[in-house]
């Protein structure tokens, strides 16, 4: 079981907040980037994506060795929502960086379907 205790720290820009620095595969990279304008948005999205899909079932994406080499993204997640994801990874045996994509992907893939309808 990983924990990705390295990548999340308490922000030093708001207590109520964790920083994550997950590190997106470019599927999960490529629905972020298509559905934000400026950069203020990539927060807002993310925090929307993990309130939104459920991590408890979420398909988990597996994440190789090669993901060290992609930068990371610095995201203050509200402390409820980044405990919430931290528990979620726990008990899947996954570390939180899989989570955040596998979710990313699942979002993406859940509203490409509302699209086409």
């Amino acid at each position: 079981m990983t924990k990705d205790i390295s990548n999340s720290e308490p922000s030093t820009s708001n207590k109520d907040t964790v920083r994550l620095r997950p590190r997106f595969v470019p599927e999960a990279d490529a629905e972020i980037r298509e559905r934000i304008c400026r950069r203020g948005e990539l927060v807002k999205l993310i925090v929307l994506i993990l309130k939104t899909v459920d991590l408890t079932t979420v398909p988990i994406l597996q994440l190789t060795s090669e993901i060290r080499s992609i930068a990371q993204t610095t995201v203050d997640l509200p402390r409820e929502l980044h405990r919430r994801l931290e528990k979620a990874a726990l008990s899947r045996g996954t570390s939180m960086n899989a989570m955040v994509n596998s979710a990313v992907v699942a979002f993406g893939k859940k509203k490409s379907i509302r699209r086409d309808d």
